[in-house]
């Protein structure tokens, strides 16, 4: 079944009740990261998730209009950098111009496999692109996890339209 094209009988989900629904959740934000021979490209995503352990594979969301997508279809590695509750700024950077997302201001450098690496994120993942399937105005990626590290313990989440950092989400421990 085609996952673009639902069954004549399902009506489109409204847009604005779609978007309602989401923003209720809270996603931990990521930035993607790859090279190209223009140079390192990377954007900001809320759907990267563990799809399986043995072998450890991730999925994640990307528009069909995404600045990165060559780097992406082209099956090499990219990194996938989980951001640190204070990166904030960091996640709004790489949501808009992609010519201001890699500047010269040590918030990364270049790996030993030549992927940009962002600097004190909470965990990043090196990933080999494995398959692009194709959902409505997106592509869904399937990658496998070649190796990970984890830095610090406080996510930054992206809810109800903002990013925030993920220990303001959770109860206290009083």
């Amino acid at each position: 079944m085609c996952i673009a094209c639902p069954p004549a009988s399902v009506r489109p989900f409204e847009r604005a009740v779609a978007r309602s629904v989401f923003r209720r959740a809270a996603y931990p934000t990521w930035i993607i990261t790859g090279s190209t021979d223009d140079g390192p490209v990377g954007f900001t995503a809320t759907s990267v998730v563990s799809v399986s352990m043995e072998p450890p594979l991730v999925s994640f969301n990307l528009s069909r209009t995404s600045s990165s997508i060559g780097a992406i279809r082209r099956g090499d590695r990219i990194a996938a950098h989980l951001l640190d509750a204070a990166q904030t700024d960091l996640a709004g950077r790489f949501s808009r111009d992609p010519s201001a997302r890699f500047p010269d201001d040590g918030s990364w450098r270049p790996d030993s496999n030549g992927l940009p690496a962002l600097t004190d994120t909470c965990a990043r993942l090196v990933l080999v692109v494995r398959e692009l399937v194709e959902a409505g105005d997106s592509y869904v990626v399937l990658a496998a996890v070649e190796k990970g590290s984890v830095n610090s313990a406080v996510p930054l989440l992206h809810h109800r339209g903002a990013f925030t950092p993920g220990d303001r989400l959770l109860p206290s421990a009083s």
